[in-house]
């Protein structure tokens, strides 16, 4: 996959890397530099739904990126969230899905919001009426529950440094919060202006009227995927070697393009 060319003349470089069977994509609408969606190969419509082994496999995954991304970009912390489901999303009273194509992932980035991003995300929703609670990331069997009911749903978010991780978990009784809830909070408190920088809380403009720091966001992701030098300790292919390896070998496959709620 290549970047658009533009006046810009940003080098085309690859965005998706497959990781110990997992697709790490660089975010074609980046909140910040270090966007990346971590996508099991496995098809689910939650991460929640991994087998143990699997999850497992998922975490660290999700974890090692995690803290290489704060790190190679200057940051204390970074940050996950995801919007999980357990039934397809036209059943669902609100879309919560990856469209076209509804498969888990996990958005996993820079800390751009700052150490209190919590206790802004507990205030930011209950200013809307969404009250959260507390969750242990490592704590799996609380969002396996909330996908039991017809038409549910969870929305997790997190934040993760070398010493471990804290998260907060939305139910809503009416089955999802509001399409790019996340993104929404993320870029008003990253920039301080929802309205002078809404272009990074709505993806759809933001690949639609993608400027040069939305290229170089992207761009500074990928390079990130393809350096050498943190790959260290995961097993980490690129696309070729996706396209070769043995179907038997595989329990999905999983395209490299991506759209999301």
């Amino acid at each position: 996959m290549e970047l658009a060319r533009s006046a810009h003349a940003f080098p085309p470089v690859r965005q998706h890397w497959f990781v110990d069977r997992h697709v790490l994509l660089a975010e074609v609408a980046p909140l910040s530099a270090g966007h990346v969606l971590v996508i099991p190969d496995l098809h689910i419509l939650a991460a929640a739904l991994l087998p143990p082994a699997e999850r497992v496999r998922f975490e660290k995954v999700c974890r090692e990126v995690g803290l290489r991304l704060a790190e190679h970009f200057g940051r204390d912390s970074y940050l996950t969230f995801e919007h999980g489901t357990g039934r397809a999303g036209a059943l669902l009273p609100r879309r919560v899905k990856c469209a076209p194509t509804e498969h888990a992932h996990v958005h996993v980035l820079p800390n751009c919001v700052g150490p209190g991003v919590l206790d802004l995300l507990d205030q930011y929703t209950k200013a809307d009426g969404y009250a959260g609670s507390p969750l242990n990331p490592a704590d799996w069997s609380t969002r396996r529950t909330a996908l039991e009911e017809p038409g549910s749903s969870y929305h997790s978010f997190s934040v993760g440094t070398r010493e471990g991780e804290r998260g907060m978990f939305f139910r809503p009784p009416d089955g999802a919060l509001p399409s790019q809830y996340f993104r929404r909070f993320v870029a008003h408190f990253s920039q301080g202006s929802a309205e002078a920088f809404s272009v990074r809380s709505d993806w759809r403009d933001e690949v639609v009227f993608a400027d040069a720091a939305v290229l170089h966001d992207i761009t500074a992701t990928a390079l990130f995927l393809e350096a050498d030098e943190w790959r260290e300790g995961l097993s980490v292919r690129g696309s070729r070697d996706i396209a070769r390896q043995d179907e038997t070998d595989r329990t999905s496959t999983l395209a490299p393009t991506h759209r999301h709620e």
